[in-house]
């Protein structure tokens, strides 16, 4: 107060210190206080985890008290690292196992979090800092903490075997290590506490002893349940889960099923109610413009920016220059992978010499391995030598790379990766012998090793086919595709056959040449017929013809008009088909080409077995198989081979007949034939199934190991169509056999895979067995309903004979359901190798 004794205040709170001058004055000293403690300091738990139940069950199995040679015991492993790509869901599975493992009481509440923000572009935390945090943590005050580094370690160990002495387990969860040098000095050294460590990079150095734990995307149905998830949890009345689950599904496999990638098209969903899940799987779809649409917010707008691409900004960030270039030139390669091999070709222009030394490919495949230390590739299997991106990963490194094209020499990379492939495939195929007489001598490889090398790349060779021509590289498409076809088409392959063929068509028609036009609709003609697409085959066989006639062509035209004949067999109309192999029969010979002459023969055996003229059919055969053998064509030759076996069972030449088909399948087994070996095997397995005399018979037995054999094969190679024949013809065996309940089984899954693949004429005939069935075990009404459907099929294909004794059938039993008399059926599906599945006719 003015003219009295002056009153000065001061105050002070908590460990404050109080300097009194004149006038208040408050001063905020560094005096000793207890550092802010974070027990239980777990984020939030996700709401959903889904489809990470074996890497919890693993991680807890690192975190449990005790356990056979693990955590508990001495010695065991007390540090787990959650290592995978950016936006994988590494922090979601840490966090939710560290909840796990609260609430089964293992530790209490001393859990603690660190963020140490490894990948941030403005400073990661270090590893004496993340020590100091801990003591912190622990409850060791600012004024109690030690000035050096190394003091600090010192107490942050004591602190730790303090607690263990005590009997309480601390379980540190650090997120986000960018290196092991984060981490180390946290490693707890007794065995009661644990350390779980997240990371981009599957953190190994010597010293450093980690369960590492890494993560891949979520499986389809796991990501489609997220997606669906993230959606309801914001909307729960949202109707486009359960109205548009299709396009859920087609929207979780454009985000490559990645967590983060998931989060983002669940949000951009969950933030426009009205956008049917349809319109966003379209938006997604464009490959070029996926990372852009997955991506929410701006800078500027108050929302924090979030998106795929901003994730693995800060990946590629941190990879060296040579590593990096490696990951943008691996997008080059077409196909789901690569071969170290081939990653060799890349970054050093060559591929490694047979000969040369092992560092060769050491090199390389000690940077492929570091990109797979940061999660950017895997390998797949490990220790197989090839190399996977994860898909959105891809499309990232593409866009890195073809912005620096120029420097990384992009196009040439792109012309010598074609280049090799088409010399390799030309290679392997000249040894596997699939245009003619295999060529064997030093510096080729065996039959064997050429169809391990196809059958390895088969993937990458045909999408390189359609690289090639998006690329604008016609001569090069058009070469590698001539190279594949045979194999392709030799082995089962039809769906890629089409791929590839479809591509040369486009080639084709861009170069305005009728010829070349002409024989890329042939050869398309003839991949849609291997894959069972009639009508497509018919279309495409008219507008060959048409063209090959104006030209004209007339190799061209007896090459259409010998599959003309095929397709025609295929539905019945034996006549046409008839006419058509004769036609092109009589231009082959007219033209000397023998191989040809060969493949229209063995096409015009089925038609004239068929018509009854059985012993045409077999000396039709013969001389397909002595021409083919005398070109040196052993993969043809040997299916012929096959066909004459079935020609001469039909003739009642039984013995013979199974003398050669023995004869064929060893030399389909030798050329490495398995979906031909499968459908020789069914058809004898057919044939000895027709010649039972019923239960006990020895040949139902013999018949029933050729089956199981052709089933495997066919599971193998993938071949739906072939794997459906086989067990239907097994099911009916089993009805033989009297094995009723596995023989409706079988034959229920053959009709569904027939039905699958289009093939309605075996799929009639497999229905009819089932009726049969059905009728034996007493269920009349079913047995109708399948003898009904069993005539629709034969009718939709032709069979008018068949479809009226089978529709009879199926009245007879809705009046009167009783068991009537079998029909004379049907060969059952693929009683014969596959139904004309020797129509390969290149020629």
């Amino acid at each position: 107060m003015t003219g009295g004794p002056t009153e000065q205040w001061a105050f002070a709170e908590g460990n404050a210190t109080i300097t009194q001058v004149a006038g208040d004055y408050v001063t905020y000293g560094v005096v000793a206080a207890p550092a802010p403690r974070a027990l239980s300091g777990l984020p939030e738990a996700p709401a959903v985890l889904v489809g990470r139940d074996g890497p919890v069950e693993e991680l807890l199995g690192v975190l449990e008290p005790s356990g056979p040679a693990g955590p508990g015991a001495p010695g065991g492993t007390r540090v787990a690292v959650v290592a995978g790509l950016a936006g994988v869901g590494k922090s979601a599975l840490a966090v939710a196992t560290a909840h796990r493992a609260v609430e089964l009481g293992w530790f209490g509440d001393r859990v603690f979090f660190l963020a140490l923000r490894g990948y941030a572009p403005n400073g990661a935390v270090s590893g004496p800092q993340a020590v100091q945090e801990m003591l912190r943590n622990l409850g060791i005050r600012d004024t109690d903490m030690p000035a050096s580094p190394e003091a600090r370690l010192h107490l942050y160990r004591a602190e730790l075997a303090a607690r263990a002495q005590a009997g309480e387990r601390v379980l540190i969860v650090a997120d986000d290590a960018g290196s092991v040098a984060q981490v180390r000095d946290l490693v707890p050294a007794q065995d009661a506490h644990r350390l779980l460590v997240t990371s981009r990079h599957r953190l190994v150095a010597p010293g450093f002893s980690a369960r590492i734990v890494a993560l891949d995307e979520l499986a389809a149905e796991a990501a489609a349940e997220l997606l669906a998830g993230a959606l309801l949890r914001t909307w729960p009345e949202d109707p486009r889960p359960e109205r548009e689950p299709g396009a859920l599904a087609e929207i979780a496999e454009h985000c490559g099923r990645l967590p983060l990638a998931l989060t983002v098209a669940g949000a951009l969903l969950a933030g426009d109610p009205g956008l049917p899940a349809g319109e966003l799987a379209r938006q997604l779809s464009g490959a070029r413009t996926r990372l852009a649409t997955l991506h929410i917010g701006e800078e500027g707008d108050g929302d924090v920016p979030v998106g795929v691409r901003a994730a693995f900004d800060l990946s590629y960030a941190r990879l060296p220059a040579d590593q990096a270039r490696l990951l943008r030139l691996l997008t080059v390669v077409p196909g789901p992978d690569c071969a170290t091999a081939y990653a060799h070709l890349l970054t050093r222009g060559s591929m490694p010499r047979p000969d040369g030394p092992p560092e060769e490919l050491a090199a390389v495949r000690a940077s492929l391995a570091a990109l797979v230390r940061a999660s950017m590739l895997i390998e797949q299997p490990v220790g197989s030598g090839r190399w996977r991106m994860h898909d959105l990963v891809r499309l990232y490194a593409r866009e890195r790379g073809e912005e620096q094209a120029g420097q990384d020499g992009r196009e040439g990379v792109i012309d010598a990766l074609l280049a090799s492939l088409a010399f390799d495939a030309a290679v392997a195929c000249h040894a596997l012998g699939v245009d003619g007489r295999a060529a064997s001598g030093p510096g080729l490889p065996s039959v064997a090793q050429a169809l391990q090398w196809l059958d390895g790349e088969r993937p990458m060779l045909v999408a390189a086919v359609g690289f090639a021509a998006a690329a604008g590289r016609p001569d090069i498409t058009v070469e590698l595709a001539g190279r594949l076809a045979p194999y392709l088409a030799l082995y089962g392959h039809a769906p890629d056959a089409v791929v590839v063929a479809h591509h040369v068509l486009e080639v084709g028609r861009e170069s305005g040449d009728r010829t070349d036009v002409g024989a890329a609709l042939y050869n398309l003609a003839m991949a849609h017929l291997d894959a069972w697409q009639m009508a497509e085959a018919s279309a495409l066989l008219g507008e060959a013809l048409v063209l090959f006639r104006e030209v004209p062509e007339p190799l061209g035209e007896a090459r259409s008009l010998n599959l003309l004949g095929s397709l025609y067999t295929r539905e019945h109309r034996w006549e046409e088909a008839r006419e058509a192999h004769e036609q092109a029969l009589e231009i082959f010979r007219a033209q000397g080409i023998r191989h040809a002459e060969a493949t229209a023969l063995v096409n015009l055996a089925r038609v004239l077995k068929q018509s009854g003229r059985v012993d045409e059919a077999v000396d039709a055969c013969e001389q397909a198989h002595r021409l083919l053998k005398e070109t040196g064509d052993d993969h043809r030759a040997a299916t012929a081979q096959g066909v004459l076996g079935d020609m001469l069972w039909e003739a009642g030449r039984r013995e013979e007949s199974l003398a050669v088909r023995e004869e064929a399948l060893a030399a389909l087994r030798e050329l490495g034939h398995r979906a031909a070996v499968a459908w020789l095997l069914n058809g004898i397995g057919a044939s000895l199934t027709d010649a039972a005399a019923g239960p006990g018979d020895e040949r139902l037995e013999a018949a029933q190991a050729r089956y199981e054999e052709a089933l495997v094969l066919f599971v193998e190679v993938g071949n739906r169509h072939g794997e459906g024949a086989v067990l239907g013809n097994l099911g009916r065996l089993h009805r033989l056999a009297g094995r009723l309940e596995e023989a409706l089984e079988s034959q229920r899954q053959g009709c569904d895979l027939l039905a699958a693949t289009g093939d309605r004429d075996n799929e009639a005939v497999a229905v009819q067995g089932m009726a049969l069935t059905l009728l034996e075990l007493n269920r009349p009404a079913e047995a109708a309903g399948a003898f009904e459907r069993a005539a629709a099929l034969h009718g939709a294909v032709g069979n008018a004979g068949h479809e009226s004794a089978v529709r009879a059938l199926a009245a007879q039993l809705r009046a009167a359901p009783a068991m009537p008399a079998e029909p004379e059926a049907p060969a059952a599906p693929g009683g014969s190798p596959p139904r004309r599945w020797w129509d390969r006719s290149r020629d």
